[in-house]
């Protein structure tokens, strides 16, 4: 939602205010200097147990009323849907699949009374918030994200691609003189580490396929290809110890570097962006859709391999896309000793560099969103 307000805010005919809750804003955000500007940017805690409870006592549903459209996230249709503007909800993941539905994702979140009796809150807030918004922009239509738009009666047809700062995750100035540096194939998994097979979060499109991607790694290496995988040591990744294990068990460690920000923050946007230059291949998640790591690596010119819905991707790009497609460890296997001759790399790097230009450049998407906004009757 940064990005969206601030290449929203480059078109001096919109009156664009971002508001961040500051109990929430991800380190990722960290430095960047817009979120200084009154003008722009408010950061205040704006969400509480109190806030949620009684959203329309809430001083973020008032600042709400002043605008003639409300774009939001997460909690925000439920001060949204308190307010007297109009409002277009663009989830973000959980938002949509998981805290609307308490009970039925119960397994998937830490347990204890205060949390689940403030989950069924949400939950109670969230549905008939979602249900009154003028319109759901989700950034594809991907099975977790209709299946859920489906138990809440909505019918989703209208979708705003995620976008990234293409001036910031752009390639290094020669992709094959970086690699050659590299006497070793750097393989870069930057994901969480969330792979044990609970239905509801596979349901949630949270279960990511970390432990097929370092099995196809581990294949990979095997045949006699040099190359090491760079994993992010972090909090919040529930299986990352049993990743470790089985790391252990494939007898790979040495060819495994695990990474930390030394902060449980994480790294920053610009942090990211190196280390994905750093690297020759990315390797997203398995979970059937394209996340921030894919664009985010495909921006930088670095080919992707992942598993993303062919059903949703043909959809979204009917001309093609540059992904490197794996639903098994063979197939990652194959993926990587494919993208191992570097004029390959090269190519898929450059294809995925201009797919990213054409598709999900933040000023390009945002110029489509003002144009569905036009189309509802926003001018």
């Amino acid at each position: 939602m940064y990005e969206l307000a601030v290449a929203l805010r480059d078109n001096p005919d919109n009156d664009v205010r971002l508001f961040l809750d500051s109990r929430t804003i991800p380190e990722c955000l960290s430095g960047e200097s817009l979120l200084q500007d009154p003008t722009f940017a408010q950061c205040e805690p704006w969400v509480s147990y109190r806030e949620i409870l009684r959203p329309k006592k809430a001083k973020i549903t008032e600042l709400l009323s002043e605008f003639d459209v409300a774009l939001v996230t997460d909690l925000g249709p439920i001060f949204a849907a308190s307010s007297d503007t109009r409002f277009i909800f663009i989830p973000g993941g959980s938002d949509l699949t998981q805290w609307p539905f308490p009970i039925r994702s119960r397994s998937t979140r830490p347990q204890g009374l205060r949390r689940n009796i403030l989950e069924l809150i949400i939950g109670a807030r969230l549905r008939p918030a979602i249900r009154s918004s003028v319109n759901v922009w989700a950034w594809g239509p991907f099975p977790p994200i209709l299946l859920a738009a489906k138990r809440l009666g909505l019918s989703l047809d209208t979708f705003l691609p995620q976008m990234v700062d293409t001036d910031l995750f752009f390639p290094a100035k020669d992709p094959l003189e970086e690699s050659a540096k590299r006497e070793t194939l750097t393989i870069f998994h930057p994901n969480r580490i969330l792979f044990e097979p609970d239905p509801r979060m596979i349901e949630a499109g949270g279960c990511l396929g970390n432990d097929i991607l370092i099995r196809g790694f581990a294949q990979a290496a095997s045949q006699g290809l040099d190359a090491r995988l760079v994993l992010i040591d972090r909090e919040g990744s529930p299986d990352q110890q049993i990743a470790k294990e089985l790391i252990e068990g494939l007898g790979i460690s040495n060819r495994v570097v695990w990474l930390s920000a030394g902060t449980s923050a994480g790294f920053t946007w610009r942090e990211m962006a190196d280390l994905y230059r750093a690297c020759d291949i990315v390797m997203d998640a398995l979970s059937g859709w394209t996340g921030l790591i894919t664009l985010e690596a495909a921006s930088c010119g670095k080919p992707v391999i992942t598993r993303v819905e062919e059903d949703a991707l043909d959809r979204l790009y009917p001309e093609g896309h540059p992904l490197v497609q794996a639903r098994n460890e063979q197939e990652v296997c194959d993926g990587i000793l494919w993208l191992a001759k570097s004029e390959v790399r090269r190519s898929v790097g450059e294809s995925s560099r201009h797919w990213i230009l054409n598709h999900h450049d933040r000023g390009l998407v945002a110029r489509r969103c003002e144009l569905m906004l036009a189309g509802l009757g926003f001018v």
